[in-house]
């Protein structure tokens, strides 16, 4: 379960994790996904990593300010 981490944080953990050998996290898991579809294995999980860690983090929004009176 995730709780309340922002996805800021759990983006920083995962390339931490995947940083620790020194590669660039993103290559690593192309290679990763090009050996599976080699062997014929399934390899969405990890697409869906490479996507994760490759989108930029959402800007934050203004808030709506007071509405105007009549």
């Amino acid at each position: 379960m995730i709780g309340t981490k922002k996805l800021s944080t759990i983006r920083q953990q995962i390339q931490t994790a995947f940083t620790g050998s020194g590669d660039d996290p993103i290559q690593r898991l192309e290679r990763q996904i090009a050996a599976a579809k080699r062997k014929g294995d399934g390899s969405q999980v990890m697409e869906g990593l490479k996507r994760f860690l490759e989108s930029s983090p959402k800007r934050k929004r203004r808030k709506a300010g007071v509405a105007a009176k009549k």
